[in-house]
Protein backbone atom coordinates (compact mmCIF):
# COMPACT_ATOMS: atom_id res chain seq x y z
CA UNK A 1 0.00 0.00 0.00
CA UNK A 2 1.13 3.52 -0.59
CA UNK A 3 2.19 5.84 1.77
CA UNK A 4 0.87 9.28 2.15
CA UNK A 5 4.32 10.48 2.03
CA UNK A 6 4.83 8.21 -1.31
CA UNK A 7 1.67 9.90 -2.72
CA UNK A 8 2.52 13.19 -1.83
CA UNK A 9 6.10 12.54 -3.55
CA UNK A 10 4.87 11.62 -6.57
CA UNK A 11 2.30 14.43 -7.46
CA UNK A 12 4.98 16.77 -6.89
CA UNK A 13 7.35 15.44 -9.18
CA UNK A 14 4.46 15.84 -11.69
CA UNK A 15 4.36 19.32 -10.79
CA UNK A 16 8.26 19.70 -11.01
CA UNK A 17 8.01 18.11 -14.28
CA UNK A 18 5.57 20.54 -15.38
CA UNK A 19 7.87 23.40 -14.41
CA UNK A 20 10.78 21.87 -16.64
CA UNK A 21 7.77 21.70 -19.93
CA UNK A 22 6.85 25.14 -19.04
CA UNK A 23 10.46 25.86 -20.02
CA UNK A 24 10.43 23.74 -23.02
CA UNK A 25 7.28 25.79 -24.53
CA UNK A 26 8.12 27.58 -27.65
CA UNK A 27 7.64 31.33 -27.25
CA UNK A 28 4.67 32.43 -29.02
CA UNK A 29 2.93 29.38 -28.57
CA UNK A 30 0.15 30.37 -25.75
CA UNK A 31 -2.60 30.27 -28.07
CA UNK A 32 -1.93 27.28 -29.48
CA UNK A 33 -4.63 24.66 -30.10
CA UNK A 34 -3.98 20.98 -31.20
CA UNK A 35 -7.63 21.06 -32.27
CA UNK A 36 -10.45 23.68 -32.37
CA UNK A 37 -12.11 22.04 -29.05
CA UNK A 38 -9.29 21.54 -27.07
CA UNK A 39 -7.64 24.14 -24.07
CA UNK A 40 -4.92 26.63 -25.56
CA UNK A 41 -1.67 26.03 -24.05
CA UNK A 42 -1.86 29.07 -21.73
CA UNK A 43 -5.01 27.20 -20.70
CA UNK A 44 -3.90 24.02 -20.14
CA UNK A 45 -1.27 25.16 -18.24
CA UNK A 46 -3.55 27.64 -16.08
CA UNK A 47 -6.10 24.26 -15.19
CA UNK A 48 -2.96 22.51 -14.52
CA UNK A 49 -2.11 25.10 -11.79
CA UNK A 50 -5.62 24.90 -10.29
CA UNK A 51 -5.86 21.36 -10.53
CA UNK A 52 -3.27 19.73 -7.52
CA UNK A 53 -4.41 22.22 -5.13
CA UNK A 54 -7.89 22.30 -5.90
CA UNK A 55 -8.14 18.67 -5.83
CA UNK A 56 -6.96 18.60 -2.10
CA UNK A 57 -9.08 20.79 -1.24
CA UNK A 58 -12.18 19.69 -2.42
CA UNK A 59 -11.07 16.73 -0.16
CA UNK A 60 -10.67 19.02 2.66
CA UNK A 61 -14.22 21.08 2.17
CA UNK A 62 -16.49 18.74 0.45
CA UNK A 63 -16.40 21.12 -2.49
CA UNK A 64 -15.16 22.93 -5.40
CA UNK A 65 -15.10 26.49 -3.88
CA UNK A 66 -11.57 26.80 -3.63
CA UNK A 67 -11.81 25.84 -7.49
CA UNK A 68 -14.00 28.87 -7.38
CA UNK A 69 -12.23 31.37 -5.05
CA UNK A 70 -8.90 30.71 -6.92
CA UNK A 71 -9.79 30.10 -10.42
CA UNK A 72 -9.79 33.85 -11.96
CA UNK A 73 -6.19 33.95 -10.37
CA UNK A 74 -5.39 31.04 -11.61
CA UNK A 75 -6.26 32.05 -14.74
CA UNK A 76 -4.47 35.30 -15.41
CA UNK A 77 -1.44 33.53 -14.97
CA UNK A 78 1.32 34.20 -17.90
CA UNK A 79 3.65 31.84 -19.58
CA UNK A 80 6.34 34.05 -17.57
CA UNK A 81 4.78 33.69 -14.40
CA UNK A 82 3.93 29.87 -14.33
CA UNK A 83 6.66 28.29 -12.72
CA UNK A 84 6.29 30.67 -9.74
CA UNK A 85 2.57 29.07 -9.81
CA UNK A 86 4.06 25.48 -9.86
CA UNK A 87 6.20 26.39 -6.95
CA UNK A 88 2.72 27.74 -5.17
CA UNK A 89 0.60 24.74 -6.10
CA UNK A 90 3.66 22.46 -4.62
CA UNK A 91 3.92 24.38 -1.11
CA UNK A 92 0.00 24.29 -1.02
CA UNK A 93 0.00 20.29 -1.66
CA UNK A 94 2.89 20.10 0.80
CA UNK A 95 0.73 21.81 3.21
CA UNK A 96 -2.38 19.82 2.78
CA UNK A 97 -0.39 16.89 3.16
CA UNK A 98 1.03 17.88 6.27
CA UNK A 99 -2.36 18.25 7.90
CA UNK A 100 -3.54 14.85 7.43
CA UNK A 101 -2.31 11.77 9.36
CA UNK A 102 -1.25 8.53 7.87
CA UNK A 103 -4.45 7.35 9.44
CA UNK A 104 -6.52 9.48 8.64
CA UNK A 105 -5.15 9.44 4.82
CA UNK A 106 -6.21 5.63 4.40
CA UNK A 107 -9.52 5.91 6.87
CA UNK A 108 -11.32 9.48 6.61
CA UNK A 109 -13.85 9.52 4.07
CA UNK A 110 -14.60 12.28 1.46
CA UNK A 111 -18.36 13.11 0.11
CA UNK A 112 -17.83 14.79 -2.66
CA UNK A 113 -21.33 15.95 -4.48
CA UNK A 114 -21.72 14.34 -7.58
CA UNK A 115 -18.53 12.36 -7.21
CA UNK A 116 -19.89 9.77 -4.00
CA UNK A 117 -17.82 8.59 -1.31
CA UNK A 118 -14.17 8.14 -0.50
CA UNK A 119 -11.39 7.37 1.35
CA UNK A 120 -9.32 10.68 1.32
CA UNK A 121 -6.31 7.97 -0.19
CA UNK A 122 -9.04 6.87 -2.67
CA UNK A 123 -10.01 10.43 -3.59
CA UNK A 124 -6.46 11.48 -4.55
CA UNK A 125 -5.65 8.30 -6.14
CA UNK A 126 -8.76 8.16 -8.53
CA UNK A 127 -8.65 11.71 -8.80
CA UNK A 128 -5.87 13.64 -8.79
CA UNK A 129 -3.13 10.87 -9.33
CA UNK A 130 -4.95 10.42 -13.09
CA UNK A 131 -5.61 13.75 -14.10
CA UNK A 132 -2.54 15.62 -13.52
CA UNK A 133 -0.48 12.65 -15.55
CA UNK A 134 -2.71 13.33 -18.47
CA UNK A 135 -2.86 16.99 -18.79
CA UNK A 136 0.75 17.28 -18.20
CA UNK A 137 1.32 15.03 -21.22
CA UNK A 138 -1.08 17.21 -22.73
CA UNK A 139 1.04 20.12 -22.44
CA UNK A 140 3.66 17.71 -23.60
CA UNK A 141 2.45 17.50 -26.46
CA UNK A 142 1.71 21.09 -27.29
CA UNK A 143 5.57 21.42 -26.54
CA UNK A 144 6.43 19.28 -29.54
CA UNK A 145 3.35 19.88 -31.72
CA UNK A 146 4.52 23.69 -31.31
CA UNK A 147 7.95 23.38 -32.57
CA UNK A 148 10.39 21.74 -29.84
CA UNK A 149 10.94 17.99 -31.64
CA UNK A 150 13.89 17.62 -29.15
CA UNK A 151 11.16 16.31 -26.65
CA UNK A 152 11.54 12.89 -25.74
CA UNK A 153 9.84 10.32 -23.03
CA UNK A 154 12.89 11.72 -20.58
CA UNK A 155 11.33 14.83 -20.92
CA UNK A 156 7.24 13.65 -20.54
CA UNK A 157 7.89 11.70 -17.20
CA UNK A 158 11.90 12.47 -15.74
CA UNK A 159 12.73 15.59 -16.49
CA UNK A 160 12.22 16.75 -13.03
CA UNK A 161 15.33 19.78 -13.37
CA UNK A 162 17.01 17.59 -10.36
CA UNK A 163 19.11 14.96 -12.56
CA UNK A 164 20.59 14.44 -15.76
CA UNK A 165 19.31 14.15 -19.21
CA UNK A 166 20.89 10.46 -19.81
CA UNK A 167 23.33 10.44 -22.77
CA UNK A 168 21.59 9.00 -26.44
Amino acid sequence: MLTKDEVCASLLHEYRNIRQLIGKLPAGSEDDRISPTQRSTIELLQYLLMLGPGVLHAANDGGFKWFEENGPRCQSVTFKEAPEYVDGAMAEMEHLFSLWSEEEFTTREVTVPGMGTWTLQGWVLNTLCKFLPAYKLQLFHHAKASGNTDLNTWDAWFDDGQADRPAG
